[in-house]
C-alpha cells in the first residue's frame, strides 16, 4: 500500500455517471480500441469519473467533451502508443500522429478520415470550437503537438531497446500521455480564460508542470504491474528508477513515492504563495491544477483500469502518514530542478507575490 498525503479536497461533478456512459457509447461509435476485448475493458475504466473530478464546475455538454477526450486518450494510448505495432515504429507513428494533428488543425475539412482516432478527435475539436476562445484552441493544439512528439521519442527508445534516464524520463513523461492537454481543455469546459501572459509566468509554468507530473507519476506507480505485463520498453517511472539504480521494484516505489511527496509539498507552498495577489482567473486556474492532482489520485485508486494481476497491491491510500523512505530529492533531477529555483516558491522580500492583479 502506497501512502501519499494529499490535502487537496476531493470534488466531483454530479453528471459523472451520465458522462461515463455516454463516453463509452461515443467510443464504440468511433470503433476505438484494437478489438472488442479492449473496448469492454475500457468501458469499465470510469473515464467519466476522472473527467468529473477534473472539471467539477462545468455543464453537462462540456463535461462530456472532457470525458470523451479522456476515453479517446486511453484508447489511443493503448492501441497506438503503448501496446500496438506503432509503439515500436517511430517513423510510422510520427506520420500517423502528424496526420491526426493536421486533422484537428483544419476542422473545416475531414482530413485523414480513414483513421478512427482522427475522426473522433475531429469531432472533439469541432465541439470545442463552439465554446473556446481562439487562444485556448492554440494552447490545446500546442499541448497536443507536444504529446505526439513525445510519443515518437518513446517509440524510438523502444525500437532501440533504450530505457531512458530518470532525467530524460521526467521530460518525456511531462508530455507523453497528453497530460498537458488537460489544463487548457478544462479552462474551456469550465468557461474561463487565463491570459497567455499569466500562463507563461515562470511561477505559474512551474505549478502547471508540477501538477501534471504529480498526476502522471502517481498513475505510473499504480499502473506498474499492468505495464510490465502488457507493454515493452520499460517506460514507467518504477522501471526507470529500477534500471538507473539497479534496485528492486519495492525500493523504486519507495523512491518514487518520496519524490511525489516532495513535489506535493512544493506545489502547495508555491500555490499558496501566489493566491493572495493573483487575479481571479489565475486563482481559478490554480484551483483547476489542484483538482487535476486530486482527480488523478482518486481515479487511480478506484478505476478498474489498473486492476491487473497483483496491481491492487499498488493502490493509493490518501492520508497524513509520511513515507518511511525519504530516499531521493526530486530537485536532484536536472530537467525539473528549476521548480525549486531560489525565489520560485517564495514571496519576494517585500512580502508580495510575483503575480500582481
Amino acid at each position: 500500500m502506497i501512502r501519499i498525503e494529499c490535502p487537496i479536497p476531493s470534488v466531483i461533478n454530479p453528471a459523472a455517471d451520465s458522462a461515463d456512459a455516454q463516453s463509452v457509447a461515443w467510443m464504440r461509435h468511433f470503433d476505438l480500441c484494437a478489438n472488442e476485448v479492449e473496448r469492454e475493458r475500457l468501458s469499465k475504466s470510469a473515464c467519466g469519473q476522472l473527467a468529473a473530478r477534473l472539471a467539477p464546475g462545468c455543464s453537462g455538454p462540456m463535461l462530456q467533451i472532457v470525458s470523451d477526450f479522456f476515453i479517446w486518450n486511453v484508447a489511443f494510448d493503448d492501441e497506438y502508443c503503448d501496446e500496438g505495432p506503432l509503439s515500436r515504429q517511430p517513423g510510422e507513428l510520427a506520420r500517423t500522429l502528424s496526420l491526426i494533428h493536421r486533422s484537428i488543425e483544419v476542422p473545416e475539412s475531414e482530413l485523414y478520415a480513414q483513421d478512427r482516432y482522427a475522426r473522433a478527435m475531429l469531432d472533439i475539436r469541432r465541439r470545442l470550437d463552439e465554446r473556446a476562445a481562439p487562444a485556448q484552441i492554440c494552447q490545446w493544439l500546442a499541448a497536443m503537438r507536444g504529446w505526439f512528439l513525445a510519443e515518437t521519442w518513446k517509440a524510438g527508445n523502444i525500437a532501440a531497446g533504450r530505457i531512458p534516464s530518470l532525467d530524460d524520463y521526467a521530460t518525456l513523461r511531462l508530455y507523453s500521455g497528453g497530460a498537458l492537454a488537460f489544463p487548457p481543455l478544462v479552462t474551456i469546459a469550465e468557461g474561463y480564460v487565463v491570459s497567455p501572459d499569466l500562463l507563461e509566468n515562470r511561477h505559474v509554468k512551474a505549478l502547471t508542470e508540477i501538477a501534471v507530473s504529480l498526476a502522471t507519476w502517481m498513475s505510473d506507480i499504480v499502473s506498474y504491474h499492468k505495464e510490465i505485463a502488457r507493454e515493452d520498453g520499460g517506460h514507467n517511472l518504477i522501471s526507470v528508477i529500477q534500471h538507473e539504480n539497479a534496485c528492486s521494484a519495492d525500493r523504486a516505489v519507495a523512491e518514487a513515492t518520496a519524490m511525489c511527496e516532495q513535489m506535493m509539498r512544493l506545489f502547495l507552498c508555491a500555490r499558496d504563495d501566489l493566491v493572495p495577489a493573483a487575479p481571479a482567473e489565475l486563482c481559478r486556474y490554480l484551483q483547476t491544477l489542484g483538482h487535476y492532482i486530486r482527480a488523478s489520485y482518486d481515479w487511480c485508486t478506484a478505476s478498474e483500469r489498473y486492476a491487473y494481476g497483483n496491481g491492487a497491491d499498488m493502490s493509493i491510500a490518501i492520508g497524513s502518514e509520511p513515507s518511511a523512505f525519504p530516499l531521493r530529492e526530486a530537485s536532484s533531477i536536472r530537467s525539473i530542478a528549476w521548480w525549486w529555483a531560489p525565489g520560485q516558491q517564495r514571496r519576494s522580500s517585500t512580502g508580495t507575490s510575483a503575480i500582481s492583479r
